[in-house]
């Protein structure tokens, strides 16, 4: 099996998450390389992602899990050379084991530019912070959804619950907006993490018997 880190950029981050499955079905088939295939009525390829993120996120880091006997050393350039502009490999990873990406992955960095400073305690020390859920229609108590806030200048990193609970990074820019204001603030998923809080290198040196 083959896992791999890419970002979607340039545009790629308008491609829903569905559409973006088919793109790397296609994807694999102009490479040329082998899948391994469902069985039953209806065989599909076995490719597996993580959580789908908020339309219109970029993001450097995302990860799909292919399962494939495919052994070569030259994954990420045939692949980068099939794929679309805005949807790159960033790493390859190899394994003989399947990762459930949709599920340990359960935080995610985000970095967030043009909120105006302010003093990020007065978020994490309120046990009551709430964010507007559009999907559902009201407000929802999220304090236990930011594991980390913090500026680097005037840059805001927010590290949030990602995949089976999660904090969408624009319901929280929305509302930092409403309290702190800004101007056209940017949003970019720079990092995920695993099961306790791992890097994909250590979460895999746990994990795996191979890296690529």
């Amino acid at each position: 099996m083959i896992l791999i880190r890419y970002s979607k950029l340039n545009g790629a981050e308008f491609i829903p998450h569905l559409d973006t499955l088919r793109h790397f079905t296609k994807t694999i088939r102009r490479m040329g390389i082998p899948i391994n295939y469902s069985q039953g009525f209806n065989p599909h390829m076995l490719v597996y992602m993580s959580s789908p993120i908020a339309l219109g996120l970029k993001s450097e880091s995302e990860y799909c899990l292919f399962d494939t006997d495919f052994n070569g050393d030259d994954f990420l350039e045939r692949f980068n050379n099939a794929s679309l502009k805005g949807i790159k490999c960033q790493a390859v990873y190899k394994t003989d084991k399947k990762i459930n990406v949709a599920s340990d992955i359960t935080s995610a960095l985000y970095e967030i530019k043009g909120i105006n400073y302010f003093d990020v305690n007065e978020i994490l020390s309120d046990a009551e912070f709430s964010v507007f859920d559009k999907r559902a229609g009201v407000e929802k108590v999220v304090r236990d959804r930011i594991n980390k806030l913090y500026f680097e200048g005037d840059v805001l990193y927010a590290e949030l619950k990602f995949g089976n609970v999660t904090l969408r990074s624009d319901y929280l820019v929305e509302k930092l907006m409403a309290l702190y204001g800004g101007d056209h603030p940017t949003v970019i998923k720079k990092e995920a993490y695993f099961l306790d809080g791992l890097t994909i290198d250590n979460y895999l040196k746990n994990c795996l018997t191979t890296k690529k």
